[in-house]
């Protein structure tokens, strides 16, 4: 059995629906991009999700309702087939503003309540209670690669047949203690221009965004992408930053592709993890050097989408699959804006602008975490 993704969903801070999203983003062009970027950043150097103005806590459930029966609806599910879903969520914060919220009112006097739950169990018991579903929620918190980690597993469970149909939701708001941590790291941009794989590249933008995809065991509709293969593969070079050689990324790519029985030129196209800090951009450009190296020269096209997104930490997995799904499905691969300059030994050069695609594509989509945890998996629509 093979597992098909039937329904999907993404809320960014270019839109709240897949149609407007695809819209924003084929209007940004290399030249506008910059005064975009002006526009998106007005109010802090972060990717906001805009029109949802409410508590910290209402904003987490609206948003997450929004893109849980978005996907559910577009797959297209029966009452009893939504209530079969098994649920899994990826994220890095997971719950973490709304309790932020939750302490400041406390030491403000405004409430007693010091804390809104212990523990995240209460975000599964959430979707559970929104789609009716039987089965208790998986959560998955393995930094940057969380959603898709927990989309990977989902697929795996469905071609063994253990489950029938999955959710997985990638999710990531913002929050002042993760804001603050990469501060610390000083990994933050102070361009506000995100650069991947740029000479000029000063860091990461983090962003607000939150996702979901519906698993099947059969295909609905003739472009629905199908999970090929994916790896994991653990790096323990440091806790914070990738091995420089870039070996554990290329392993991790390497794994997928040998899993999928497939080579490079199978692939039309790769996405890369591409956070912009000077570790990164280094060390996944040597992991594709040594890529095309190990397949005889032989390259395909690269492109990134967190200048699109901004850097979305847990939720980033579904978050880029949704995006990158939707534009192939509007048959084009997305830019990758803010590049300019390569940084030495550069083995490509990534897609700089938008450009035409058959609207069947078979990509690989690269994820790099911290405590050296990346992943890669591999989607296809092809017959």
């Amino acid at each position: 059995m093979n597992a098909y993704i039937t329904g999907s969903s993404l809320v960014c801070n270019i839109g709240d629906n897949k149609q407007d999203i695809i819209s924003n983003l084929k209007n940004i062009s290399p030249e506008t991009y910059k005064e975009n970027l002006q526009e998106i950043l007005k109010d802090k150097t972060f990717y906001k999700i805009y029109d949802y103005d409410y508590s910290n806590e209402k904003r987490f459930q609206k948003i997450l309702e929004k893109v849980v029966l978005d996907a559910v609806k577009e797959a297209k599910l029966s009452k009893e087939e939504q209530e079969d879903l098994h649920i899994f969520l990826g994220s890095t914060s997971m719950e973490m503003g709304t309790n932020e919220q939750f302490k400041d009112e406390f030491d403000n006097g405004s409430s007693n309540l010091e804390f809104k739950n212990i523990g995240n169990g209460a975000i599964g018991q959430y979707v559970e209670k929104l789609i009716n579903s039987k089965h208790k929620a998986t959560l998955f918190s393995t930094a940057c690669t969380s959603s898709v980690n927990a989309l990977a597993y989902a697929s795996k469970m469905i071609e063994k047949k253990k489950i029938k149909r999955a959710i997985v939701i990638g999710f990531e708001l913002f929050n002042k203690s993760t804001f603050g941590g990469f501060s610390s790291l000083m990994l933050l941009s102070q361009s506000k221009i995100y650069r991947p794989f740029d000479k000029n590249s000063d860091g990461i933008i983090l962003g607000e965004g939150c996702s979901a995809v519906v698993l099947e065991g059969e295909k609905k509709e003739e472009n629905n992408f199908k999970y090929i293969s994916s790896s994991n593969i653990c790096d323990n070079y440091s806790e914070t930053t990738s091995d420089p050689s870039g070996t554990p990324i290329f392993e991790a790519m390497n794994s997928a592709l040998k899993n999928a029985k497939l080579q490079v030129k199978d692939l039309d196209c790769i996405k890369a993890h591409a956070t912009g800090s000077e570790n990164n951009n280094s060390s996944e450009a040597k992991a594709l050097a040594q890529l095309f190296n190990s397949y005889e020269e032989e390259k395909t096209q690269v492109t990134a989408l967190k200048p699109i997104l901004g850097h979305t930490l847990g939720a980033c997995g579904t978050n880029e699959i949704v995006l990158m799904l939707e534009a192939i499905k509007n048959s084009f691969l997305p830019a990758t804006f803010g590049f300019e300059e390569a940084i030495d030994d550069l083995a490509f050069t990534p897609i700089l602008e938008h450009k035409s695609c058959e609207n069947k594509q078979t990509i690989l989509l690269n994820y790099v975490a911290f405590g050296g945890n990346n992943s890669s998996i591999i989607l296809s629509n092809k017959d």
